[in-house]
Parts: C-alpha cells; structure tokens; sequence
C-alpha cells in the first residue's frame, strides 16, 4: 500500500513521463502538442517574421522624418533606425565607422567611393531609374561637362566610372546653385531662362563689406576655378573641383588681394547666419543657397538666386549602401535607396524647392499640379501676373504694389502662391501669363545648358590642402 493511502488520501493517476523537447516544439511556424493519453498532433501557427534592422546615416534634408515615416508605413518588414547629422558631419561619421551604418545619405561622398567602401546598386533593382525620367546628367554627363569634369561626374556615381552600369548610389535631392543678392542695393532681376549677372560681380568694390561667402574651401576655390577657366585666366589639368597644388596656389594668389582689401563682410557655414546676415540687408550678396533668398522674402525683403553667365554649380546628394554594414539587408537598403526617387519624398524636395533626380514622372506633375509644375521644372510663367501676385501676397502692405516689376518679383513667395500643393485643394487652372513670375535660374534645361561643372558628391584629392590655403585665406581678412 502507498504512503498516500495509508494515509487516507486518493491517490493521484500516473502520468506518463515527456521529456520537454516532446512535450512541445515550436519553430518554423508547427507546434507539436502533446495528448492526454502520451499522444501528440502537429498545428501550423502564423508567427509574425521578426523586423530587419536597417540603420540610416545622413541629414534630415535628405530624408526627412515626413520621409522616413512614409518609408516605414510602406515598407512594415524593416525596422528603420535614423541617425542625423550637420552635413558636413555626415561624410566624417560615414568614412570613419562605415561599419556603423547600411545606407548613408551622403554629400561629400567622394572619399567612399574611391576608398571601395560602398555596394554597387543594379539599375534593374530601382523602379524609378528610367530613360527619360532622370535629370539628364546623370545619364549623359559628357554631353554637359567637359572631358575632365565628365570623367569625375561618372566616376562618382557608376561602377567603374562606366556609365550605365551599376550605380555606385542612388542620387536622392539635388539642385542648381549660386549666389542670393538683394535687388535693391544690386541692380539686376533674374528673368528665368536667362544670365542675368557674372560671378565677379562678388569682387565688385562697389559692394565692397557687404558680400558673403560660405566657409568652405573647397566650395570657394571650385567656384574660382569655373571662373577663372572660363574668363580664360587660367587652364586646368583635370577636374575644376579637383585642382593641383600648383593650381590651387594660382587660384589662392588670384584672391587673395579681394579678401585682404575689405571685401567680404562674412565667411558663414549655419544656414541661420547668413539668413539673419541677409535678412538684415547687413549682407546684399553672398555665395549661398536657394533657400535663403526665399526666406528673404518671408521677411519682406526683395531677394533672387542669380542665374550666373559662368553657369551654376550643379550639386546632388546620394543614397548609398556600406560594404561593411549589414549584408542581410541589402534588399531592404537598396529598397531606402531607391525610395528617395518615390513621389512621397519628391513631393517633399518640391517643397524645399530643390529637385529630385527622378523629376519626369506623370504622379509627380499631376500631385504639384499643371502650373506649379511647369514653372518648378520647365520655366514657364505663373497663370497670374507679378502685380496682381504681389497684392494677393501682400494684402495689408500696399507699398509693395507699386514697387518696379523686378523688385516685386523679388517678392515672390512659391509656398504662398502654390499654398494648393503645400496645404491641400484644387490647383489653379489657366495659362501662363506673359508678366507672370518665372522660376530663379529658369528651367531643368536651361540650368543645364549654362552649367559646366558639379560641385557634390565631389571632394578634392588634395582635400587637406584646400582646408590649409582656406584658413590662410580668412586669416588675411582685416581686422
């Protein structure tokens, strides 16, 4: 008799010994469950497949969290992880831990490339890359630039610097650029499809303590060397943004007598500086960005972005992925890569006023409408005329009405006149107006057709050097 029923308690049915690995087994989406009696049954379960980390380095310019998120919503496999940087920043933390991240928005991004650092990208794996879609040099960059200039251009963005091959990254914004001026103390007005000033105008001593430039050197001393090769002052052995020692001192002694006279009030680098700098007509002209002169006018004060005769620099930021990062996910990389050609994070440079690499798809012209589209892309005129515009956009301030047409071009502000695109409603219908605003610097094939260089995803060989003569450069500014 048992000890339990000698002490009056029922006794409890045996129950057959199941190790734990046959008592239940879950993977792959089976359970093996066991049954009363030692039987077992198999049932397939449904087992969410855990999330692909993909980690992005790059500026929100790029990919703004509006972007990110829309990225996330449409792509609920991956487990998308930003980190942002200043953009100067970014092509430092890129090159020195590419182990860190799997896709780098990137606009300094030469030292990658020529360091093999990066995941060369089939064309065949990016919807949005398609003849006839791209902006034009990216595909036909020898028709654009001269030999040295093109062989760069490919060699930063094609495998081998072969164009038509792999893509060594994926161009997401880029744009057109020069210098902002304020139209009341610099007497021109931008006309859209044509030149309006010279770059030289920078060392115009009647603008003498007024002018800005970017604390760059590498910027600067580019822009002098398309100045100076197409004056015909000087000749390059190679790229204009790739110059020699002995070329860079040419182009540093050819500057150096502006800097020491006086004439350039600020050397800035946060985009807030020289925003205020302008703002304040403290500076009237300045190398800079698109932007600033929009946000001029926000503040009432006239401003353009100069359509140079030398020709713009033309700039492009690019999505790429790291040789040292994640090799599980270069699908999904590729897939964050390609998506900065995508409407949702078009629509978003739109509103920067900067464009995608991707511009001529039929989702993007019917989302910004007929009229933003063709003054944002091809130059044509806005469906009302500047005077008219002008009170629209100042109703309460009836001094601007009877300003010059130029100046009050100078006002124009696209995110109020467009306000369908950026705040939801029907578009404006019509036909270009003969006296309505065009674009700074015209259209797509215009800039293209002035420009003779590139400025990003490029960074000089002799990179050190130029940060060497730039800092001499600033410590010759009078005190």
């Amino acid at each position: 008799m048992s000890a339990e029923a000698s002490a009056g308690k029922k006794p409890e049915p045996e129950v057959p010994k199941v190790s734990r690995r046959k008592f239940i087994w879950v993977g792959a989406g089976v359970a093996l469950v066991a049954l009363a009696g030692g039987g077992y049954y198999l049932y397939t379960t449904t087992l969410p497949k855990p999330k692909k980390l993909l980690r992005y380095l790059g500026h929100p310019f790029w990919l703004p969290e509006d972007g990110a998120k829309a990225f996330q919503d449409a792509n609920p496999d991956i487990d998308l992880e930003t980190t942002y940087a200043d953009f100067y920043v970014v092509g430092q933390k890129s090159f020195a831990n590419p182990a860190s991240w799997d896709v780098c928005g990137a606009g300094r991004s030469g030292p990658l490339v020529r360091s093999d650092l990066v995941k060369p990208i089939p064309t065949s794996m990016v919807p949005r890359w398609r003849e006839g879609h791209m902006l034009a040099p990216y595909v036909k960059a020898d028709e654009y630039y001269g030999p040295a200039m093109a062989k760069r251009f490919n060699e930063l963005l094609w495998e081998g610097g072969k164009a038509g091959g792999n893509l060594v990254g994926v161009p997401n914004m880029n744009g057109y650029e020069s210098q902002n001026y304020l139209p009341e103390f610099i007497p021109y007005s931008e006309k859209g499809d044509e030149v309006s000033m010279s770059y030289e105008e920078l060392w115009n001593a009647e603008w003498k303590g007024h002018v800005g430039l970017i604390d760059e050197g590498f910027d600067n001393f580019a822009r002098l060397a398309n100045y100076l090769d197409y004056t015909k002052q000087m000749t390059f052995s190679g790229a204009f943004s790739n110059a020699t020692r002995d070329e860079l001192d040419k182009i540093f002694n050819y500057i150096l007598p502006v800097v020491k006279s006086g004439q350039v009030k600020s050397f800035w680098s946060k985009y807030g500086d020289i925003m205020s700098l302008m703002s304040t007509r403290e500076i009237w002209l300045s190398v800079s960005w698109v932007p600033v002169s929009l946000d001029c006018r926000k503040a009432g004060v006239p401003a353009f972005h100069a359509a140079i005769k030398e020709g713009p620099c033309f700039w492009y930021n690019v999505s790429m992925i790291s040789k040292q990062g994640n090799p599980d996910v270069f699908e999904e990389a590729v897939r964050l890569a390609s998506f900065h050609l995508e409407l949702p994070i078009q629509t978003l440079y739109a509103k920067q006023l900067y464009t995608s690499g991707a511009p001529y798809w039929d989702d993007l012209k019917q989302t910004m409408g007929d009229e933003f589209y063709e003054w944002f892309h091809n130059g044509a005129a806005t469906y009302e005329p500047i005077d008219q515009i002008t009170k629209e956009l100042w109703p309460d301030d009836q001094t601007k009405w009877t300003l010059p047409e130029g100046i009050q071009n100078g006002l124009f502000q696209p995110d109020v006149y467009f306000k369908s695109f950026w705040t939801g409603g029907a578009a404006r219908t019509g036909s270009p107006d003969p006296k309505g605003n065009r674009r700074d610097l015209g259209s797509l094939k215009f800039k293209d057709s002035i420009t003779r260089w590139f400025l990003s995803p490029d960074l000089p060989d002799e990179n050190d050097y130029y940060v060497t003569k730039w800092e001499e450069i600033k410590a010759n500014v009078p005190t």
